[in-house]
């Protein structure tokens, strides 16, 4: 086994024993991660690079946004303008290199993320599962991608 497919596998298994709220806090790390690289990229004149960047970011919160259970009341309504607000600040961002627009968009990601942490520490902690209306999704839906992007790495 070649060791890009030993690190390949072991993310690959790592990614497996997580629960729902670390897999969600690994998406919105994923997309904070990808805007930044982007913000670098516009920085350094890499426009065809910058572009690839935001659309990485943009597809994770688009997937988040695809993955909110509707019967989850206000929270999800929230989320879901949240995620909209988010998905049309990164187009703008990618589309006139606004690094102002991507660092709002990382400060809001980095708000969710952190209550995500929380609930994934009081998870682990209390050896208990979040209630269905704080997940952001049903494990089918946010494994597949949190593993896809866990291999980019």
């Amino acid at each position: 086994m070649t060791p890009s497919n030993t690190l390949a596998e072991y993310r690959r298994t790592q990614v497996m024993g997580m629960s729902q709220s670390q897999l969600v806090v690994m998406l919105y790390q994923g997309a904070i991660r990808y805007l930044r690289e982007a913000i670098e990229e516009v920085s350094s004149g890499r426009y065809d690079r910058s572009w690839k960047k935001f659309d990485q970011a943009r597809r994770i919160v688009v997937h988040l946004y695809g993955t909110l259970d509707p019967a989850g009341g206000e929270l999800t309504n929230k989320l879901s303008a949240l995620y909209a607000f988010v998905i049309d600040q990164i187009t703008i961002a990618n589309a006139r290199r606004d690094l102002k627009c991507a660092n709002d968009c990382i400060q809001i990601l980095t708000n969710l993320k952190e209550g995500w942490e929380q609930l994934a520490t009081q998870e682990t902690g209390a050896g208990r599962t979040l209630p269905p209306m704080a997940t952001a999704g049903s494990t089918n839906t946010v494994a597949p991608v949190a593993r896809s992007f866990c291999l980019q790495a």
